[in-house]
């Protein structure tokens, strides 16, 4: 990505939902002639604006809310190398030593 894109990016976060909704709007108009936009997904208008709340949670707040019922003992049991071994984890695959 670009610095340029993601200063842009950072600056529409500070929009209110209502306007980001438009300026997605207006960024996929644009964008059709180039790629194809899904006809199925609903078109943003005001009503949709007021529903999304102001500001959603992080990724982290929603694994903290995830886990924290989760008792200690068994968090301790879940494998710490998930991203390092992934491939055994998910295919079965033998462990890579390191």
């Amino acid at each position: 990505m670009s610095p340029k894109l993601a200063q842009l990016i950072q600056q529409a976060e500070n929009l209110s939902a209502e306007e980001q909704l438009k300026l997605i709007a207006h960024l996929a108009q644009k964008l059709s002639g180039i790629t194809q936009v899904n006809p199925k997904l609903p078109q943003p208008d005001s009503t949709q604006a007021k529903e999304i709340p102001e500001r959603g949670k992080s990724i982290w707040q929603i694994a903290e809310d995830f886990v924290k019922d989760i008792p200690e003992e068994e968090l301790s049991k879940l494998p710490s190398d998930g991203a390092e071994q992934h491939d055994h984890y998910i295919y079965g695959t033998p462990k890579i030593e390191a």
